[in-house]
């Protein structure tokens, strides 16, 4: 384990927040260099597990979970406490956003980071960078990771310096919903549009249909996660350097002709009344309300709404008449029907970045600790912890043989939920593992920018142009100062 004092002056440094006597930078750091001497430790510490004599207790924050997939934590983690005798897990919430989990775990640096991080996919560079983790692959020969049955894109997404960064991933994707009973009143077929242009047409004639409470057709945040889909799809990079898997960025590269092109569609459907405007908030739940009382028939979210969406139904409806399309005999009191399908894209659809939570074991405590948190990890990367994450927490399994199991493939098949995941499920599993997903050392001044962006050409109205150079120069400058201040 490293010194407290070196740790502390990394941590700082990555936040650029150092004071003068802590000594930023190394003279042998390159920024075009994709090796990271902070990358974790190389040797597994599990072994060290059965050498102990005692019971070892270590810690898990979390954060970011509401409703089942928080209860789905609190009972994986007792499951496995009482699954065995030799480590107890404390786990602990430490917030309503990932935002806050990174913000604790920073502000514990040096000495009391717990031995388990639960955050977000996006943080996983600042973490490598933070020399606070032990990438999961180091145990991989150990049976802790199956990087033989991780999902080709989330592999490719959190490889970093030839290492998987996480132990465990709860996948997420964003995905279409839409309501099949407004869909028919407007005499559109039942089927989910694939690219944006399409959206467009069905939107237009949905709002055209006068359909009586419908007021903006198309529901979404304004959050950076979509805007990155459609540029992914279409290959557009928001950094360098392989967005960011080739090496540390150095720059931004999203000003493009393409994203400009992408984001004037976006804001004419906003000027047009065809998308509503919902802030980005924590606790946000305005979009579902839109969907589900019929007062915008199609939703861009994120594939763990699908149980949400099935509560909104109250058990009105069942997953066989859905996807059959059987909506004669659906009660009036009824607004929504919903339908799924995969993300739409500017080409076409299904074409999705990683995200969602991972599982980060640190160096914190004694090398028992630490062998610890990887057998707790070992046990969460097992099939009936996947499944159970899948089923009742509707995050996507990172493993590829979870969607074979036969309580998955009968949740698929009779569960509205299930209808949704499935689709969710697959259109991950074909997401490509060349373009996973933005990787950026400063994340959230990126997500910052990238909102506050969008926010002004959305609720704003600036030009689009205008708007993506202008990000496109502060995201740079945020990834320079985060390589100057870490020497990379």
């Amino acid at each position: 384990m490293r010194s407290g004092a070196k740790r502390l002056s990394t941590a700082l440094c990555v936040f650029g927040l150092a004071a003068t006597t802590v000594a930023c930078g190394s003279s042998s750091g390159s920024s075009k260099s994709s090796t990271n001497p902070k990358s974790g430790k190389a040797t597994c510490p599990l072994p060290e597990l059965a050498k102990s004599t005692g019971k070892v207790t270590i810690n898990l924050w979390y954060g970011g979970l509401q409703g089942k997939a928080k209860q789905v934590m609190t009972e994986t983690v007792a499951a496995y406490n009482a699954s065995q005798s030799k480590v107890e897990v404390v786990a602990a919430d430490q917030g309503a956003s990932y935002d806050q989990v990174l913000a604790k775990y920073t502000a514990a640096i040096p000495d009391r980071i717990p031995n388990i991080v639960y955050g977000d996919s996006v943080n996983a560079q600042f973490l490598m960078d933070s020399g606070t983790i032990i990438p999961g692959s180091v145990c991989a020969s150990q049976g802790v990771v199956p990087l033989d049955h991780i999902v080709p894109v989330v592999k490719a997404y959190f490889t970093l310096d030839g290492k998987f960064v996480p132990g465990a991933v709860n996948v997420s994707t964003p995905q279409l919903y839409y309501n099949k009973k407004q869909f028919q009143q407007a005499g559109l077929p039942l089927v989910a549009p694939g690219t944006l242009a399409e959206v467009r047409t069905d939107a237009e004639k949905l709002k055209a249909a006068g359909i009586g409470g419908l007021q903006w057709p198309l529901s979404m945040t304004v959050n950076p996660w979509y805007f990155e889909t459609l540029l992914g799809g279409i290959g557009q990079n928001i950094v360098d350097n392989g967005n960011g898997h080739d090496g540390h960025a150095t720059k931004a590269v999203f000003d493009t002709p393409a994203a400009v092109k992408v984001l004037t569609q976006l804001k004419s459907m906003y000027d047009d009344g065809l998308i509503a405007k919902v802030s980005d908030t924590s606790g946000q739940i305005d979009q579902y309300l839109n969907l589900a009382q019929g007062k915008s028939t199609m939703l861009f979210e994120t594939s763990t709404a699908a149980t949400t969406i099935e509560a909104f139904l109250g058990g009105k409806l069942s997953a066989k008449d859905l996807q059959a399309g059987n909506l004669a005999g659906l009660s009036q009191s009824v607004t929504m029907a919903p339908g799924f399908g995969p993300m739409p894209g500017v080409d076409k659809p299904g074409q999705v970045p990683v995200s969602g939570g991972a599982y980060y074991v640190s160096d914190a405590g004694s090398v028992v600790q630490q062998a610890a948190a990887m057998d707790f990890i070992r046990y969460i990367n097992q099939l009936p912890r996947q499944v159970k994450w899948l089923t009742e927490g509707s995050y996507l399994p990172s493993n590829d043989q979870v969607p074979d199991q036969p309580s998955v493939k009968t949740f698929f098949d009779g569960k509205i939920a299930g209808a949704s995941l499935k689709i969710a499920t697959e259109q991950l599993a074909g997401a490509s593992p060349k373009n996973p997903g933005v990787m950026v050392g400063p994340s959230d001044e990126y997500r910052t920018i990238m909102q506050k962006m969008l926010e002004s050409v959305f609720l704003k109205g600036t030009d689009p142009a205008t708007a993506l150079k202008q990000a496109q120069a502060q995201v740079t400058k945020a990834i320079q100062a985060y390589n100057s201040q870490n020497g990379f």
